[in-house]
Order: structure tokens, then sequence, then C-alpha cells
């Protein structure tokens, strides 16, 4: 573990961050100086986090411009039957306009209920828990309880793919990693990269963000053995960078994730590009 720790600690200290963070959706919640702006901002970033980086670039932005300067300000006074029309012609692969709308509806009523998305996802989670496990799940689920009756009027929601696709559940089995990747955002402290937006998650209750690159290279690098990826896989891999920094285990996320997107890290072994690698020294491939 010492060499390990040493070698990803190297790499993050030389990783070109600032580079890299124009790839990445996290670059919209810097756009906003207020708190409230910041969190409404991420999310909105965070479960549209999947498909190519141009594409989800392209949607985010356009989701964020129907809110105009002030999101938090815009998603208080969102009027279903004035404003659903408005977001016309927006999609996402299959996310529609309509899944748009039921978003801030969503954002909404949490706002009214609970005050900030901090306050709806912290009344699920204790100082004393291990991790976010619990409150992920009693999230999601509140979130998707509200009643959607402006929309679906016979609760078509339940069959409504595209809105549930927003929330997952780590009891659903899945990795959760866009909700994972928004709480990261807004859970670490300020660095260029993530935000300290909230406080009342301790960055130490994190869970990784765990998609395809991270699964691929935390078994290169010995962070797990699990072949599957899914909610025990990203449990085991946090565990593992804990014990690296129990403090913030999350800190090396960032600049793993950047090494696969932008694929330097290979599927299989390659002379060329494997030789450039900051992590070989630590690498099973």
């Amino acid at each position: 573990m010492a060499s390990l720790k040493y070698h990803l600690d190297h790499f993050l200290d030389h990783f070109p961050r600032e580079e890299r963070l124009s790839s990445d959706p996290v670059q919209f919640v810097h756009r906003y100086d207020d708190l409230r702006d910041r969190e409404i901002a991420g999310l909105i970033a965070a479960v549209f986090a999947y498909g190519n980086v141009k594409s989800v670039l392209r949607t985010v932005d356009n989701a964020l411009s129907y809110l105009g300067p002030s999101p938090a300000r815009t998603i208080a006074s969102f009027d279903v039957r004035r404003d659903l029309r408005d977001l016309r012609g927006f999609y996402h692969r299959f996310n529609t306009s309509r899944d748009l709308a039921v978003l801030f509806w969503i954002i909404q009523r949490a706002l009214e209920r609970y005050g900030s998305l901090e306050a709806t996802f912290t009344s699920g989670l204790s100082s004393s828990d291990a991790d976010i496990t619990g409150a992920l799940e009693n999230f999601s689920a509140t979130l998707l309880g509200f009643g959607h009756e402006p929309f679906y009027p016979r609760g078509e929601l339940k069959r409504r793919i595209g809105v549930r696709f927003f929330f997952p559940r780590p009891s659903e089995g899945s990795a959760c990693k866009r909700l994972n990747l928004y709480l990261r955002w807004m859970a670490r402290p300020a660095d260029g990269i993530d935000c300290g937006v909230w406080s009342g998650v301790a960055p130490s209750q994190l869970v990784i963000p765990l998609d395809t690159h991270i699964a691929r290279i935390s078994t290169y690098i010995g962070l797990t053995e699990m072949k599957s990826p899914g909610w025990p896989m990203a449990l085991d891999i946090t565990r593992s960078l804990r014990r690296l920094h129990a403090d913030d285990p999350l800190r090396y996320d960032f600049a793993l994730c950047h090494l696969g997107i932008a694929g330097d890290c290979p599927r299989k072994r390659n002379l060329e590009k494997c030789v450039r690698c900051p992590i070989l020294a630590i690498c099973k491939l």
C-alpha cells in the first residue's frame, strides 16, 4: 500500500487538472458564485453525464440555459403550465424535454420541503455512517417520491425509465456513478476541480463514481479483485482508497478517470502507451 500511495500521490501532483477541466461537466458548477445555484447546476450536470463528452457538455449547457443566470431563482418560480412549452426541443439520447421539466419540478419540490439539495440529502445521513449508501438510497427515493401528477396523472412515472434513470439506488445494484460524481463535486474541498459546496457530508463518507474506466484501472493497480461493476465494487475500491487516504479517499478519482477517458490507459498492454504511463510502476496489466 505504501508504494501504491506514493505513486498515486506523485501522479496526482503532476496531473494537468486545469487542462482536463475543460472536458469535464463540473466546469458548469464553476460558472456560479452562489452556493444555491452551484448545487442545482451540479445536479443537472451530473444526471446528464452519460454518453460522449461533447454531447454531455452540449446537453448540460443547453439545460442550464433555460435557467438563466440564477438557477435557484428560476427553479423556485418554475411553472409547469407556463414553462413546459419553453423546453420543447431539448433531448439527450433517451431523455426528453418532459424529463427535463420533471427534473426541474423535482428540484423545486425538494427546495420547498427541505430548503436545499444538501438538506434533502443529509436528511438520510448520520455523521456516524461509514459511507453514503443509506443517504443515497433515501435521496433517490425522496426525489422520485414527490407527486408528479402534473406530468403523469395516471402514474406513468413508474414506467418512465428516463426520469428514474436520473436517480438510481444502491439497493438495485447500480454503481450510481453520476450521483456519486455529484456528491464528490459538492462535498470534497474546493481544489480547482471539486467545489466544496456542502459541509454536511464528510469527504471520508463518499463513494467513488464507478464507471468502466475506474473499474478497469482499479483492477490494474490492485484496488479491487471484483470483476462486475456495481455498488459492491464501488464500495470495495473506496475501501482500498481509504487505506491510502482515510479522510479524503476520492482525491484520486478525477485523475484516474481522465487517464481512462483520454485513452491513455489501454485495455491490453501497449508498449508505446504503457511506457509513458505515470502509474506504470504499480500496474499489474
